[in-house]
């Protein structure tokens, strides 16, 4: 739970999985209010650090937040309202790079590649198909058929290819004739965006050329048009003295547009938004006795989503001549070697409908030195939503692989020792991926019932001790509109276990997507004890359970009716599964050796169309394909939770704290991992047989099985005001281990890799969030001038000029976060994993760390020496998370005066200026791609905090 607390009335919300308290104010007797704005600009700030460049611009800051709020009586004694109206214009520009063919660049869209660190490109449609060994297979729904009961071995189907400058004696030139011309057409498009914008040769600094290519070499600016309104009211009635009625509503819209690359480019890159959330509550308070309170309550959230992107029915792949798209809109792929995309992942199609209701009653009942609580709740949630990405129009993807010298190609990891966009110019998919999926309605209810009573043993001494009960229904879909991978399923294509599910079918009696759970007990302890009158120490254990957001535990919800299909290259770099001009109907027949039998072996089993299936019933429809896996017997995450603390005030004023807080996870989401990885002991080119499920490809989801560890200890000195000043100090120690960060959407959790999906207890390490040293505080100070002061306290003119200035400041020094180091697109280790992780090796004998200030190491942060790729289909040994990045250091500051404009009315004005950073000291983000290997770097180019921000602040209140 998270609780939100200001003063007045509790209410209880839910949203998106997770349930909030809020206290809210109300109105009274009399009659106030307030009116406000903020208000920054660019013109107030400092420069964020710039990395060398010079001449950078400073991006356009235009943002006001305004309001007002006015509370009173409705009948005087007996009914009052409030309410309060937020608004917050903010049409900020922001300066970005991307990579674009353009500028030095330009020659490869042209297929010159010869500029220096370019690799050797290669003609797929020069190679030449070698086998060893006695059968090669490349696609599993063509095991049984090609050889009924025989024996498969990892034979080596291998290709030899001639280089473009032997083939045709121009240098590492791919022949104009020889581009595809759907992939011409896309590349005119990215070309398009660039043309009559201002290039700069820097581009504040970022540019890097990698393998050859001048990164960040296109510098534009985007509006942010992010309007934001927002109200609240509230009424509350006394109906008798001792029964109170309350209702009250928050609404909020934010509707918006994202500009891929910046207004001018629209509707390319460019996408529809609008959130949208109502929270409201009504409940009934009844002071029975002195004794006996009861308060009834009936709580309510939504929130709405929608994002579209503005290509939308406007005939785009038609006017490209993509004929594999399935939607009318742009698809979003990047043509590989850090190319922008036709269409970011920013412009993805999603729609997100979610409801909450939560009906609750809660009884205090005092007996003696008893305080007991009891009572419960019953959640209902209701997500009425699209897939993310529900309508991609067919992505296709590149990795590298086709313009390879050849061999025996090893980069399960999707990219080759060819060059990814002299694969997307020859229009050679190594992947694609489409769906038109419809609206699901997922539902799941969690009745809860609670007892505490709170003991007091003798008057410096109370015991707290507690029972929650929780059960959870799983989660189900209104029309069984679900779809994943199950282990228990048996698949008639060679009667083994391991087929889709459905939810409209309900195989093995599973009737949802998540079974339900009612046998959730969660115990609570505490204490409080009072050696002397200004001693405390106070302790605590608990068991909390989590709820199943429909963000982390829905995959499959949603995936029965509609259509959708994938195909991805199983030949290790052989075939493609399509041409970018095909019509995905045919086998590819570009290449020598593809898209007829050989030698015993279908290098197409499956083309894009064979894949695309519209609302599949049976269990092997999705054979050769990947999946989406989700556990039927699901655990609630649970977390054990325990603290002791010592509390001591010396004289008047001051306060000391020091507290030892533990949490221990289990049941975590083991999120994101391939349970149809290939055991490291099989790793092999060519081991789709050695899969554990070898009919399909990867099979992503969650074991619900990994840990996390927390432990801190807490130091916090307060002083409370006096002589004008008021200050808190606190100091936290910690470190926080876990399998793997996980939560939800939008992969907040920071960066995940694993190696071995059935292994958790590897993966244990430090947690994306451990940060080991934490100093924090704010200190308030009113100047000693004006009325009621030291100085200068007698006279009313100097009073309204000098009095009542008050300067705050709030600081943050920390260390910074683990990060973790892979091999990146340099993966050797053929592991098929769900994001093909393979980590580091450590080279004896050398050090991690190098010498040298933050500053001194933006351009090496770690030693790249000391880590290099392990052998083939080997893992590595260099343990996640043991590399740590910058720091932060933000002191933030504030100077405002109150000033009494109608003091027998009670009305004030206060007018403030805050400054964000007001240092101006830089603090620099992660380095580098978190990987070694060729082209990849250790380089810092960005910073979690920015130069100084001021912002100015008028409030008048009566």
């Amino acid at each position: 739970e998270v609780k939100i607390s200001t003063n007045g009335f509790s209410a209880q919300y839910g949203q998106g999985g997770i349930i909030y308290n809020q206290i809210t104010k109300g109105g009274s007797n009399q009659f106030h209010g307030a009116g406000y704005e903020y208000f920054s600009n660019d013109a107030l700030n400092a420069f964020a650090y710039q990395f060398g460049a010079v001449g950078a611009q400073q991006p356009e800051l235009r943002f006001n937040n305004f309001g007002f709020s006015v509370g009173g009586p409705v009948l005087r004694k007996k009914m009052f309202f409030y309410f309060n109206f937020d608004k917050t214009i903010d049409n900020t520009v922001s300066l970005n790079t991307e990579t674009l063919p353009t500028g030095q660049n330009a020659a490869m869209a042209l297929g010159d590649f010869t500029a220096p660190g370019m690799r050797t490109i290669y003609d797929p449609t020069t190679q030449t198909i070698q086998y060893t060994g006695n059968h090669t297979y490349q696609s599993p729904d063509y095991i049984t058929a090609q050889n009924p009961g025989g024996t498969l071995t990892q034979a080596c189907p291998c290709v030899i290819r001639h280089s473009f400058a032997s083939e045709y004696g121009n240098g590492n030139r791919i022949p104009a004739s020889m581009i595809n011309p759907v992939a011409k057409n896309f590349q005119n498009l990215l070309v398009s965006l660039s043309q009559g914008a201002v290039q700069q040769a820097t581009n504040v600094g970022k540019s890097q050329i990698i393998q050859g290519v001048v990164t960040n070499n296109y510098a534009y600016t985007a509006p942010g048009i992010n309007p934001f309104t927002k109200f609240f009211g509230r009424l509350d009635y006394d109906i008798t003295g001792n029964n109170r009625f309350t209702a009250s509503v928050t609404e909020s819209d934010n509707p918006g547009f994202f500009f891929g690359y910046g207004a001018q480019f629209c509707p390319v890159n460019c996408q529809n938004q609008d959130v949208s959330r109502h929270n409201a509550q009504v409940s009934d308070v009844w002071n029975y006795s002195s004794t006996l309170v009861n308060e009834a309550r009936l709580g309510f959230t939504d929130q709405m989503n929608f994002f579209l992107p503005q290509t939308t029915g406007l005939g785009y792949p038609a006017m490209l001549g993509y004929k594999l798209a399935k939607s009318d809109f742009l698809p979003g792929f990047s043509p590989g070697n850090g190319m922008a995309s036709t269409d970011t992942d920013g412009t993805l199609p999603f729609i997100y409908k979610e409801f909450v209701y939560d009906p609750s009653d809660v009884v205090t009942l005092i007996r003696g030195r008893h305080v007991v609580h009891f009572g419960g709740e019953f959640l209902i949630s209701l997500d009425d939503s699209t897939l993310y990405n529900f309508a991609n129009p067919g992505t296709p993807g590149f990795g590298g692989l086709y313009t390879s010298a050849g061999g025996q190609i090893t980069s399960s990891a999707g990219n080759g020792d060819g060059i990814q966009y002299a694969d997307f110019l020859l229009g050679q998919l190594s992947s694609w991926n489409a769906s038109d999926q419809p609206e699901f309605g997922a539902r799941t209810k969690s009745p809860q019932l609670f007892v505490q009573d709170d003991w007091k043993v003798r008057p410096n001494l109370t015991i707290n001790l507690g029972l929650r009960w929780q059960g959870h229904t799983g989660w189900s879909e209104v029309k069984g509109n679900e779809s994943v991978f199950d282990p228990t399923v048996l698949n008639p294509a060679n009667n083994s276990l391991g087929a889709i599910w459905y939810g409209t079918t309900k195989a093995n009696g599973r009737g949802q997507l998540i079974a339900p759970n009612w046998n959730v007990w969660l115990p609570r302890a505490g204490f409080s004890y009072q050696p002397k009158n200004n001693t405390v120490i106070r302790g605590g254990f608990g068991i909390y359970a989590s709820t199943l957001s429909i963000d982390t535990y829905g995959g499959g919800m949603g995936g029965a009716l509609g259509s959708s299909g994938g195909v991805t290259d199983l030949t290790n770099g052989i075939c493609p599964v399509a041409q970018m001009d095909s019509d995905g109907s045919t086998p590819d027949m570009a290449d020598p050796g593809c898209g007829v039998v050989t030698n015993g072996t279908n290098f197409n089993a499956l083309t894009p169309n064979a894949s695309y299936l519209a609302a599949p019933t049976t269990p092997d429809a999705r054979n050769g394909q990947g999946a989406t896996y989700t556990q039927f017997h699901t655990p609630l995450p649970k977390n054990l939770q325990w603290n002791v603390s010592l509390e001591r005030q010396f004289g008047q004023n001051y306060a000391a704290t020091l507290t030892y807080v533990g949490n221990h996870g289990y049941d975590l989401t083991y999120n994101n991992i391939d349970i149809n990885q290939v055991p490291e002991s099989k790793l092999s080119p060519n081991d789709q047989v050695d899969r554990p499920y070898p009919l399909f490809q990867s099979i992503n989801g969650a074991t619900n099985n990994a840990i996390s560890n927390y432990n801190a200890l807490e130091a916090v000195l307060t002083k409370r005001m006096s002589y004008g000043l008021q200050f808190s100090i606190n100091y936290t120690w910690s470190h926080f281990l876990d399998d793997l960060d996980s939560s939800g959407f939008g992969a907040r959790e920071g960066f995940q890799n694993y190696q071995n999906a059935f292994d958790p207890s590897s993966n244990y390490s430090n947690g994306n969030f451990d940060i080991r040293n934490m100093f924090k505080g704010q200190v308030i100070y009113e100047l000693p001038f004006g009325r009621g002061h030291q100085f200068l306290n007698n006279n009313l003119l100097l009073d309204e000029v000098l009095g009542g200035w008050q300067v705050s400041s709030v600081y943050v020094i920390e260390g910074g976060n683990p990060m973790g180091i892979t091999t990146g697109g340099n993966n050797n280790s053929n592991n098929r994993s769900g994001n093909f992780t393979q980590e580091a090796n450590r080279v004896p004998g050398t050090s991690l760390s190098l010498p040298g200030s933050t500053k001194q190491r933006l351009r090496e942060w770690y030693n790249l020496d000391a880590l290099t790729v392990p052998d083939p289909n080997t893992y590595g040994n260099f343990l996640r998370n043991t590399v740590y990045g910058p720091g932060i250091v933000n002191v933030a500051a504030s100077l405002g005066k109150t000033f009494d404009i109608w003091p027998e009315r009670g009305v004030k004005m206060q007018i403030r200026a805050d400054a964000g950073n007001v240092l101006n000291h830089p603090s620099f983000g992660q380095p580098g791609n978190n990987a070694i290997g060729p082209g990849e770097t250790a380089i810092i180019t960005s910073t979690t905090v920015g130069g100084r921000q001021i912002q100015l602040y008028g409030r008048i209140s009566f």
